[in-house]
C-alpha cells in the first residue's frame, strides 16, 4: 500500500467518529458549519462510492 493510501486510511479511522459525533449535534451548530458538515459529509459518500468524477461536479457545478 502507498503512503498516501495509508494516510487516507489513518485519516478516515480518525475522522469518522468525529463526523458521527458532529452529525449527531448538527441542530446545535450554527447554519455556516451545518452547511460545511453537509459538504464533508457529502464528500465523503462520492469518495466512499468511487466515483470521484462525481465529487469534482459536486466541487466544480457547470465544468464538464
Amino acid at each position: 500500500m502507498t503512503p498516501v493510501r495509508i494516510a487516507e486510511r489513518t485519516y478516515r479511522s480518525w475522522s469518522s467518529p468525529i463526523l458521527l459525533e458532529l452529525k449527531e449535534r448538527e441542530h446545535q451548530l450554527d447554519p455556516s458549519s451545518r452547511m460545511a458538515l453537509s459538504n464533508v459529509l457529502q464528500e465523503r459518500q462520492l469518495l466512499d462510492s468511487g466515483r470521484p468524477s462525481a465529487l469534482m461536479q459536486a466541487l466544480r457545478p457547470g465544468v464538464e
